[in-house]
């Protein structure tokens, strides 16, 4: 899960329907990256994407550190 790029697209007031079109990602690709329910995160080029449109003030790594999700 990306904890970090979930809690600043809150902060700014971005839900994942607007940052997915946004950034050319299909909704339900996006949702399911960010929440880490998808295999795969997201690309290098989708990150890139997501940073210069939506966060260009913010810091990559910071943005796209993953979480682990917690274990019961």
């Amino acid at each position: 899960m990306y904890e970090n790029l979930s809690r600043e697209l809150k902060r700014k007031g971005i839900s994942v329907t607007a940052a997915a079109a946004a950034t050319g990602i299909p909704e339900p690709t996006f949702r399911s990256k960010i929440n880490g329910r998808s295999e795969c995160g997201f690309t290098v080029e989708q990150a890139m994407n997501i940073k210069i449109n939506l966060f260009p003030e913010m810091d990559f790594i910071y943005l796209f550190t993953k979480s682990e999700p917690a274990t019961a």
